[in-house]
């Protein structure tokens, strides 16, 4: 590695130990506690100083009790709930004060339901910590660093990729997920692809965007969300399908009781991406429920290639960035339909409309309108069937459409109008019921069982064409348990052994006409000490092929072998390439397994280190083997000798010709005649990938007086890739290559707050990339940036502006370019930067207005 590179993280961590957190006192921000074993009513009184609330409990029910250690990041609510569990309490925030009172006497208590619940990403046991490691992203956290939505702030995490659905990916890309269709983003942790990184929004599935099997996160509004998890671990024992890279799960806020307005606006100093947001979330707590209502109505203007000095050698009209406006709205609420059950709903809707355009040398433009609607209902049904043991019964129908509208213009006449949709539809049911089991062990198992019926639905169609491109279902059918272990808990070990528990999960999924899939998990979580922990997976998941890969229509079409490296045959022969969608694939299958190492020292108070090395091995990927300029080389290059069958026979050519569902003749009336070769260039299960790499994060935070602190985050990734595409081929390197995810990103904080004035720094690092697309490899560029953003709050008795704030952002202070790259082939069609790694933006400034209620 370079020592540079090195360099940057070595002194983000040395900083980590002079520097300190602001931990701002709200009830909706998750905190680092770190709690001895103590008095109860000491320990909820320390988890109510360190958020910076008021506390008020009974005194007779607490009288006597001792609470268990405490460990790990929580809401102060989440955390005071762990302590007081099995007490017969409950404890809740209200107006600006830590609450616990007896079930009975509560005037929000639900006995059963998700407003009451821990909500554990990674695991559907609601009381352990999981074993793989989790990072998380809180509202507030996004919000001060000015990033503007979901994508936005997911695209600056290191264990996260830009490419395939994310705006400003553009053309040219080479890696998996193609350039982006709908201005939307979608997640993609470790850089596998947006179809095997599985979101979630509360716990539940969202319907696919685009030919794509990915979410679209952008479609959820900021001002909704308590906070994101990310857990960059394999997970389909846990979730099914697409959970190889790892899971994201957006936390809606609960137990909102109030309103909050919000305005936003900010330009790019270079032109361009003028940004207005506006956003209000309001909700009402009652006696045995809640409601959240938040939307959301953002604008920005597209980036022009003549707007940035290194893009102006492009043909005009050329967008960078695509100008964007849409809509979002979630409403979110639960009431208690008796004494043992809840009934939750969670809703989103989302309309975004986006332009851009590609300008090409040969004078040629083509404009690309999309609009994309979307929305999703999850119903579920939360009830205490026993002591400790609780049924769920949950739902979600969802649907996303894209209808996308393309112009081809030349010399301002149009050529070309391309109409069409990209259809999704999803519709899930499932059950589980979880409990404790007692007598097995010291202390009591949890277990979990369920199962549930799971359809999507594309149809990718223009409206001009004879038929769709797309169109076809898949179905699934699955059960699936979770168990764990808590051998020992802390206060009951030796001094080697502070506190050791164990977790299994299996999975089994049935896919008619495509396969059946079972996957284990186990894990491990062993605390040597109170100061230091130890955490391990290995678990197998998979990913079933995308409804495109299968349904896809298949096409053969014939061209003059010269083309494809032919030479060597006679004038006049032919290629007939097959090519399309394959109904035989089966799924993609990975193991992986992880190590960490946690150091949360009693000595130093907030400091919490997690190391996590991990290695998946990826095989039955996906792929079209001859993608891109690739398939010019068919004839030529050995490597694809196993997809070419040379001196075909005449029942061979004519059942190629007769399975496919278009044909077309590119050489001449009698090239039929004179095939030499026929190239198989459909999808097929063929790639292995092999991943591993190192995330580390560092946060530290100190007390600087009564209402003041400082705060130091830094989480960096290294990243190893190689793929093959054959079983005959050799592994190539993909992390540290153009348009893949570099071998190390990091972004470290420091900041300080007194409650009213807050201020903080950013640096983000991508390393050096290798370009790959010639024969002469050339280098391109690490880049550092730097961002900044100051917030003051209004105090209390001020009138209107009562808890009122204002909050100043510059994002990439020094208005760093992206790093050079040489369009492809020298042509002036294609953009001078890696899209998927770095942003055309430049210096951001923006000014936010928020008012409470």
């Amino acid at each position: 590695m370079r020592v540079v590179r090195n360099g940057f993280f070595v002194g983000v961590c040395a900083c980590a130990l002079i520097g300190a957190t602001p931990a701002l006192a709200q009830a909706d921000k998750v905190l680092n506690f770190n709690l001895p074993a103590q008095s109860l009513t000491d320990a909820l009184r320390a988890i109510a100083r360190q958020s910076g609330l008021e506390f008020s409990a009974p005194a007779d029910p607490l009288r006597g009790k001792t609470s268990k250690p405490l460990k790990g990041h929580f809401l102060p609510a989440e955390a005071a709930k762990r302590l007081l569990k099995g007490t017969g309490l409950i404890a809740e925030v209200v107006e600006g004060a830590l609450i616990v009172r007896a079930v009975e006497a509560s005037a929000s208590a639900r006995t059963a339901g998700n407003g009451d619940d821990i909500i554990v990403t990674g695991s559907r046991i609601q009381s352990g910590e999981t074993s793989s490691s989790t990072i998380r992203l809180s509202a507030d956290s996004i919000q001060l660093a000015g990033q503007a939505d979901l994508g936005e702030a997911l695209r600056a995490l290191p264990q996260n990729f830009g490419s395939g659905q994310n705006p400003g990916v553009l053309r040219g890309v080479t890696s998996r997920g193609g350039i982006n269709a709908t201005s939307g983003s979608s997640p993609n942790l470790r850089g596998l692809g947006g179809d095997a990184t599985l979101t979630l929004l509360n716990g539940h599935r969202l319907s696919y965007g685009s030919t794509v099997q990915a979410v679209d996160i952008d479609a959820i509004p900021l001002a909704a969300i308590n906070r994101i998890d990310v857990v960059p671990d394999g997970a389909s024992a846990i979730y099914g399908s697409d959970a190889v890279g790892g899971v994201i799960n957006v936390i809606l806020k609960r137990d909102y009781d109030g309103a909050s307005l919000s305005a936003r606006l900010g330009s790019a100093t270079s032109g361009g991406d003028f940004q207005q947001q506006y956003s209000l979330v309001a909700g009402k707590k009652w006696q045995r429920g809640g409601i959240l209502a938040a939307v959301s109505h953002d604008y920005n203007s597209a980036i022009y290639s003549d707007q940035r000095a290194y893009t102006k050698y492009m043909p005009v009209n050329n967008t960078l960035y695509p100008k964007i406006i849409q809509t979002n709205a979630v409403l979110s609420g639960q009431q208690s339909i008796s004494n043992s059950a809840e009934f939750v709903i969670d809703a989103t809707y989302s309309h975004r409309k986006s332009f851009q355009t590609m300008g090409l040398v040969s004078g040629y433009v083509y404009e690309n309108r999309p609009r994309t609607t979307s929305y999703s209902i999850s119903p579920s049904v939360n009830i205490a069937i026993a002591p400790e043991w609780r049924f769920n019964l949950m739902g979600t129908y969802g649907q996303s459409d894209t209808k996308f509208d393309q112009i081809g213009l030349y010399n301002s006449t149009q050529t070309s109008h391309i109409r069409g949709c990209y259809c999704n539809k999803l519709a899930n049911v499932e059950t589980f019921t979880s409990g404790k089991i007692f007598g097995l062990l010291s202390n009591p198992v949890d277990l979990v069982f369920g199962a549930g019926y799971r359809y999507n639905h594309l149809t990718s169609v223009r409206y001009s064409a004879t038929r769709a491109d797309s169109r076809g279902s898949a179905e699934s059918y699955y059960g699936f348990s979770e168990l764990s272990l808590p051998f020992v808990e802390p206060g009951q070990g030796s001094n080697l052994i502070y506190r050791l528990s164990a977790n299994a999960a299996v999975r089994y999924e049935r896919y008619p006409g495509i396969g059946a899939v079972a996957v284990p998990k186990f894990g491990f979580l062993y605390g040597i000490s109170p100061s230091i922990d130890v955490k391990g997976t290995w678990g197998k998941s998979f990913k079933v092929p995308s409804l495109n890969e299968l349904r896809s229509a298949t096409y053969a079409q014939l061209y003059p072998a010269a083309t494809f490296g032919g030479q060597r045959f006679p004038t006049g022969s032919t290629l007939l390439i097959a090519s399309g969608g394959n109904p035989d694939l089966k799924p993609e299958k990975a193991t992986s397994w992880s190590a960490s190492l946690v150091f949360h020292p009693e000595f130093i108070s907030n400091l919490d280190i997690h190391a996590t090395y991990f290695n998946v091995k990826y095989k039955d990927r996906v792929v079209q083997p001859l993608a891109g300029t690739a398939v010019y080389q068919a004839l030529s290059n050995a490597a694809y000798a196993q997809y070419v069958t040379y001196s075909p026979s005449e029942e061979l050519i004519n059942q190629t010709v007769s399975d496919a569902d278009l044909y077309y003749n590119y050489a001449g009336a009698d090239g039929l005649n004179n095939v030499v070769a026929i190239l198989n260039n459909s999808y097929m299960n063929a790639a292995r990938q092999k991943i591993d790499g190192i995330d580390l994060t560092v946060d530290y935070k100190i007390s600087t007086g009564d209402a003041s602190s400082l705060l130091l985050n830094a989480n960096g990734a290294w990243l190893w890739s190689k793929q093959k595409l054959s079983s005959t081929s050799a592994y190539v390197d993909m992390a540290g290559i153009i348009f893949n995810p570099p071998r190390f990103k990091a972004r470290a904080s420091i900041g300080w707050t007194d409650g009213s004035l807050t201020s903080m720094f950013y640096v983000n690092h991508v390393s050096r990339l290798e370009d790959t697309r010639s024969t002469t490899i050339a280098k391109v560029a690490s880049q550092t940036t730097f961002d900044t953003s100051i917030r003051y709050r209004f105090p209390e008795q001020s009138g209107v502006l009562t808890q009122a704030s204002l909050l100043f952002n510059i994002q990439n202070l020094l208005n760093r370019r992206p790093p050079y790259a040489a369009p492809t082939s020298n042509s002036l069609d294609y953009v001078s930067y890696d899209s998927t790694n770095f942003s055309p933006i430049g210096r951001f400034i923006s000014l936010t207005v928020s008012k409470d209620w």
